[in-house]
């Protein structure tokens, strides 16, 4: 016996030894058994804890639909690092040790799978690509394509994931790897927001599942979907269908919830059984933690039956409710914000709740930048209406009487104080409590912000109205005065009114700690009203810019024309002079375009009438006006590249040329005005300085909202100082050559009034008598200005003109006892006129040479 035993030993050893190197039936029989029991088993079971943990860590959303497969993200992997390269680890030894195994193949796959959850999805794809390639196992081979697919779809190569999954499509499979295969195109169709071909091959993949826990799940994930796309009667079959496969109790949970959602309501005695049923699970003990929940959906069933107010009621209560679940208070906040911008149009409370919606809402959330977007919009809505509104308040305070204003402002420091020593006591009572915050409309607005002041007694126009009214009932309409509070004033005896001395005796006592906090309150509420008229004027043009906002506000980011046409007319109403008016007569005109045309063209025609030269009035004439213009902006910005750069290189004639021919095919832009300046520069340097400086002046009176004038008034300074610098002024001598060009000349003395009305006259009856002459006015000295008619070709048409001028204007006439010269100068004497200043030698020059 004992020498069998040894023989068995020693055979047994033999058949060990030699199995490493063989490849026949006994020894691969050896590898599959010791690579499945040993190291594959192993890794396989690290494979699962990892996916378990994965799964466990995941904050589950029940708002929306379920993610099929559960996300992965950069804190995942790290935290699974250490079992992550355990399993690639045991999974290549698998490999190493055991070839040609049977679970070769599996072990690549695992080793792929933990490449996958450390996010190294390029090895991952290179992994289930080799396994596809080197395989003889059909069912690993899908099975690693399966995978591949999964890994395709979050690397962001859908393209590839699609050819993968076309080709499996062909290929013979197993359950298993059927009901995978399904699982991972409806992956697919989910990443790519296909509800339709998602349900689809979930449906399919449920029909191949065995186990209870993974059907449940995914009939609550279909129950989802065809919530989503309005098929609630399939909704409502697969929610009862996924209780019955027994789910954890949150599935259970939300998914009782869902199952009322879509209930179907056809009479007042359904809504009562489902209101009746949200209130049994409220009930349940069980249910603590997910109260937020439950009201959340009672509100939304509230929303559905069209019970606003109450809808609103029970999101306030979900917000009260949520203590862990940020996402859920999160959603209520933006329900409540919603409802006040959608259905109420209230901006006012609809800020306050994107602002809280904001503040909550975890930042992974796919719409929280849309969300985002419009609470900044709300709050720009309301720092324009908190403006509008604290402004004009302040400034009917400023009418009352000094001392009805300090009284005023002693009793609402008095009540405030009052409230506020209140408000701590209750405070220190609940201080483990949510405070909530009383809203405009007389509800709770649960952790909303206020506006910014709206907690200050003046900004409140109402609330100053209440205390205005409840002041003069008290002691009537006071004249400005000291001692305001006595009735009788006669030989220095002071007599109260019984309210007086009643409201003397609660004034607290200066000796209180109160009484400091209240004056410090009198004193910041007194130190806000206007004193002055120029205080008063700075607050109404923060009013008049408010309006402008708040009108843009409504008409582009809100779409409340009703509101916008309201604002825009207020606007246009209190501040007829405002610097806003042209483009908000323009944007009156699109507004009442679409429904009242006579006032559209109300508007139009103010806008051209009084602003015709506007951007606006042209837009009115011609929609694309502003499309043209940029386009001839483009065409006009080439040709002054080249222009600028011929003016650089001296050739000035080109460059003028140039200018000329870029203004006639487009005199009327917004870039004109760097043409028009180019080509001074250019005439400056072609015609002479005192061409410069008067077309330089004519630059300035033609464009003189440009951005370009403060530099044309610097080239003015520069060019008169030049030429002082470069003249002797002592003693004119002009040029007794007259064959050449001449200019009219008008000279008067240098003061407002006639600087406004002489220019104009002149040009009027140039005008009139349609010559096509143009006119420039200059400075000539601190005493005298001057026109410039130009230019005549000989001295004998500029004779005419003149004698025509002093018989049909006559300036001398309408301006009586005013020194104001006319006469006809040449090019050349203009420019020594021009630099001597001298008004006298010149007259003896023309007296002389230009008799009349």
């Amino acid at each position: 016996m004992r020498i069998n035993l040894i023989t068995y030993f020693i055979l047994i050893t033999l058949l060990v030894a030699g199995c490493s190197y063989s490849s026949g039936p006994v020894s691969t029989a050896y590898q599959n058994v010791t690579a499945h029991y040993n190291a594959y088993f192993i890794a396989n079971e690290l494979m699962n804890e990892i996916e378990q943990s994965v799964y466990d860590n995941y904050q589950w959303n029940y708002n929306k639909v379920l993610p099929i497969y559960v996300p992965i993200d950069s804190n995942d992997a790290k935290s699974l690092e250490a079992q992550i390269e355990d399993c690639i680890e045991k999974a290549s030894i698998a490999i190493q040790r055991h070839p040609n195994s049977r679970w070769e193949d599996d072990s690549y796959i695992l080793v792929g799978k933990a490449r996958y959850y450390s996010l190294e999805f390029a090895d991952a794809i290179e992994t289930f690509k080799f396994v596809n390639k080197h395989s003889e196992n059909d069912d690993a081979r899908h099975a690693a394509l399966i995978e591949l697919i999964k890994s395709f779809v979050d690397f962001n190569e859908i393209n590839n994931a699609i050819a993968v999954s076309d080709y499996l499509k062909k290929e013979k499979l197993n359950n298993k790897n059927k009901k995978e295969l399904s699982m991972v195109r409806a992956y697919l169709f989910q990443k790519r927001k296909d509800l339709d071909q998602m349900v689809q091959h979930l449906v399919a993949a449920e029909e191949l599942m065995t186990k209870y826990s993974d059907k449940a799940r995914i009939d609550f994930i279909i129950g989802q979907v065809y919530q989503q796309l309005g098929f609630e009667a399939e909704a409502y079959n697969y929610y009862e269908s996924c209780l019955k496969n027994n789910p954890v109790y949150e599935l259970a949970f939300y998914t009782k919830l869902n199952m009322a959602q879509v209930t179907q309501v056809t009479s007042s005695g359904d809504i009562k059984r489902t209101q009746k049923y949200f209130k049994k699970l409220l009930k349940d003990t069980k249910n603590t933690e997910y109260k937020d929940k439950i009201y959340y959906e009672m509100a939304n069933f509230e929303v559905k039956q069209g019970n606003l107010d109450q809808a609103i009621a029970y999101y306030k209560e979900s917000v009260k409710s949520s203590v862990k679940n940020k996402r859920q208070k999160a959603y209520s906040y933006l329900k409540l914000g919603q409802i006040y911008y959608d259905s109420l149009k209230n901006f006012v409370l609809a800020q306050n709740y994107y602002d809280s919606t904001v503040s909550t809402m975890p930042r992974d959330e796919e719409n929280f930048e849309k969300i985002k977007q419009r609470q900044e919009i709300l709050n720009d809505f309301v720092k324009q209406i908190v403006t509008i509104q604290t402004n004009d308040s302040l400034v009917s305070l400023s009418q009352l009487p000094q001392d009805s204003l300090l009284a005023l402002a002693t009793a609402v420091a008095t009540e405030q104080h009052e409230k506020e020593a209140a408000k701590k006591k209750k405070e220190a009572k609940r201080a483990s409590q949510q405070s909530t915050v009383f809203d405009q409309q007389g509800g709770d607005l649960i952790g909303a912000n206020l506006a910014p002041g709206a907690t200050w007694y003046f900004y409140n126009t109402t609330a100053v109205g209440k205390g205005v009214t409840e002041f003069k009932r008290i002691w009537g309409s006071r004249p400005l005065e000291d001692n305001w509070r006595r009735s009788l004033k006669a030989g220095g005896e002071i007599t109260t009114g019984a309210e007086g001395e009643a409201l003397a005796k609660k004034k607290p006592s200066a000796e209180t700690e109160g009484d400091d906090a209240i004056q410090t309150m009198v004193d910041e509420m007194l130190a806000s009203v206007p004193s002055s008229q120029e205080e008063i004027n700075k607050l109404l043009a923060q009013v008049e810019e408010a309006h402008y906002n708040l009108g843009n506000i409504y008409d582009f980011k809100l779409d409340e024309n009703a509101n916008a046409i309201e604002t825009f007319e207020t606007l246009i109403a209190r501040f007829p002079q405002t610097e806003y008016k042209a483009e908000v007569l323009y944007q009156l005109y699109l507004l009442y375009k679409g429904s009242n045309i006579e006032l559209a063209t109300l508007k139009s025609d103010e806008l051209k009438r009084d602003f015709p030269e506007s951007i606006y009035a042209k837009l009115v004439d011609n929609p694309n006006y502003r499309e043209e213009s940029k386009a001839a902006t483009e065409q006009l910005k080439m040709v002054y590249t080249k222009a600028y750069k011929l003016y650089k290189s001296k050739d000035y004639q080109k460059s003028k040329y140039l200018l000329d021919s870029a203004f006639n095919l487009y005199p009327e832009n917004s870039f004109s005005d760097n043409i028009a300046l180019l080509n001074v520069l250019n005439m400056g340097e072609l015609e002479g300085q005192f061409k410069y400086q008067y077309e330089l002046n004519n630059f300035i009176k033609t464009y003189p909202e440009s951005e370009l004038i403060p530099y044309a008034q610097k080239l003015v300074k520069t060019s008169e100082d030049y030429q002082i610098n470069l003249y002797n002024s002592a003693k004119a001598r002009f040029v007794e050559y007259f064959k050449q060009k001449h200019y009219l000349v008008v000279v008067y003395p240098n003061n407002d009034q006639l600087t406004q009305q002489i220019p104009l006259e002149v040009e009027e009856f140039i005008k009139a008598k349609n010559f096509g002459l143009t006119t420039g006015n200059l400075i000539l000295n601190q005493d005298h200005a001057l026109v410039l008619i130009n230019e005549f070709p000989a001295k004998g048409s500029a004779e005419k003109f003149l004698t025509m001028l002093n018989a049909e204007l006559s300036l001398k006439d309408l301006h009586k006892g005013e020194k104001i010269y006319s006469f006809v100068i040449t090019e050349d004497n203009f420019d020594i006129f021009y630099q001597t200043k001298d008004v006298n030698a010149y007259l003896n020059f023309f007296e002389k040479h230009y008799p009349q």
